[in-house]
């Protein structure tokens, strides 16, 4: 007999292969390029110049490029790899189709933020305090994001955020 926790965490490994395996096969495509440059290294850009004129970043190839500093951001610190872990979780999860779409749409969207998040402070560290970046580059920002993903799964997983999301409504009457 294969309990549901065993059942759940092969369901896992194996999404979070083949996402990984179709993810790992889109390198250098023009999917990749839209996932990557477009939608995460182009509007970390325009966001760090909004929130900081004086930096004039540039989007070069993946290098995002200032005057103070060049960060080149490789495969796998875009934090693609962080949303697929989480797509795989949730889809080897058992629960409801419209359930698991609520949880990837809202999952997706704090992925997403997290990411941008922390390619910006990685451009601010590197520019103002490189000697803090190979603690912060090293373990604490590819840590934390992974550690808030993670507690949102267990979160959305026991229902409480349906929950929460249920009972802060307003109610008719």
């Amino acid at each position: 007999m294969v309990t549901t926790t065993l059942r759940f965490g092969i369901k896992f490994v194996i999404g979070f292969a083949v996402l990984m395996g179709a993810f790992e096969a889109s390198r250098g495509s023009a999917f990749e390029r839209v996932l990557v440059v477009d939608a995460i290294l182009a509007p970390t850009m325009h966001l760090i110049d909004a929130v900081t004129p004086n930096e004039h970043v540039e989007l070069v190839g993946r290098t995002l490029s200032s005057p103070g500093s060049n960060l080149r951001v490789t495969r796998g610190c875009e934090g693609v790899e962080m949303f697929l872990m989480l797509a795989a979780g949730i889809l080897a999860y058992p629960a409801t189709w419209k359930r698991r779409a609520q949880g990837l749409a809202l999952g997706s969207l704090l992925a997403y933020v997290l990411s941008v998040a922390r390619l910006m402070a990685l451009h601010y560290i590197l520019r103002y305090s490189p000697g803090a970046w190979e603690a912060l580059h090293g373990l604490i920002l590819p840590l934390g994001p992974v550690v808030l993903i993670a507690l949102y799964f267990m979160r959305w997983s026991t229902g409480t955020l349906r929950t929460a999301c249920v009972d802060s409504a307003p109610r008719a009457g």
